[in-house]
């Protein structure tokens, strides 16, 4: 096996081996709940080989060996080749054995496998799995904003916590607008003052975009108790002249302006901030919800315990 250039000792085991229909049908699946690439299909197009899916899943023996050929053909880099052969072996359904025993005989690095772990992991699935792997501090970080995004997209991932968790742990630099706006949403729903200060590093451009979701993911959040005291929380924010604008716009005459909560907003905003009399005669005397879902009572509370100040 350690001659991994030779097909015929690669795949000693089975020489005729072809991935079963089973095998192709799920990877397909995977390929579709992925925004149509795999990540084993951007690691193969770093290998010059421009078409992958004309390749992986290998449908038959012959495009097996056709594949096999191309990453052997590369002018990758010896370690790069046999980190796709490892994910290749992996795919054999035989716990793996087969992959392990091809990183022992090549003597394929440590961070070489560690990855390739995390990337197979998270290509199948298993994304808290596959974390493990991905954020262990030997790897520099590769495809991270692919990564992130399938964290943030994949309609089986429902942990809002893995992206952040991804993120947070690797740092890594976040340039793709997609990727900006997708991992944005899930730190608007987990720390609304969390999100409104990322916002104001992303640049002038992304910036009142990713401000005026914020607003939107708040109001537009689940009712009751939550909704009410991350509206606070909001209207609190130290917003700047230019923030202060694009939040009274937004709610006013903008996409905001048929949000729940929005015009309530917008006047306990004002109250609070020293621009507006003291709880407008629409809402006197109310207690509790009001038709916007909106907890009056804690709004009034939280006005009553200071005004806001603007920064910048």
């Amino acid at each position: 096996m350690g001659d991994f250039e030779n097909f015929d000792v690669l795949f000693a085991a089975d020489r005729s081996f072809a991935y079963g229909e089973r095998t192709i049908t799920k990877i397909l699946k995977s390929r579709r709940l992925a925004d149509n690439e795999l990540l084993i299909e951007k690691l193969l197009k770093t290998l010059s080989i421009k078409r992958p899916q004309d390749f992986y899943p290998p449908r038959s023996n012959q495009t097996l060996r056709d594949l096999h050929s191309h990453i052997i053909d590369s002018a990758s880099p010896d370690h790069h080749k046999q980190s796709v052969l490892y994910y290749i072996l992996k795919d054999i359904p035989d716990n793996n054995k087969s992959a392990s025993a091809f990183a022992r005989a090549v003597y394929l690095p440590e961070k070489y496998r560690i990855f390739i772990n995390g990337i197979w992991l998270l290509d199948h699935g298993e994304f808290e799995k596959a974390l493990d792997y991905l954020t262990e501090p030997v790897l520099i970080p590769t495809f991270p904003e692919e990564i992130l995004y399938i964290l943030c997209t994949h309609p089986d991932q429902r942990d809002d916590k893995l992206p952040l968790a991804y993120y947070y742990t690797v740092s890594p630099a976040i340039t793709a607008p997609k990727v900006v706006e997708a991992l944005f949403s899930k730190i608007a729903k987990s720390s609304v003052t969390e999100a409104f200060l990322w916002s104001r590093k992303q640049g002038e451009t992304s910036h009142q975009k990713l401000f005026e979701q914020l607003i939107h993911t708040v109001l537009n959040g689940p009712g009751g108790e939550n909704r009410a005291t991350r509206s606070v929380e909001m209207i609190h924010l130290p917003f700047s002249k230019e923030e202060e604008a694009w939040f009274e716009a937004y709610l006013t005459d903008g996409k905001g302006k048929g949000l729940h909560g929005a015009k309530d907003a917008l006047k306990v905003r004002a109250v609070a901030t020293g621009r507006g009399s003291p709880i407008m005669e629409r809402t006197e005397g109310r207690r509790g919800k009001s038709d916007h879902d909106m907890d009056w009572s804690s709004l009034e509370s939280s006005y009553e315990q200071g005004s806001l100040t603007q920064t910048r």
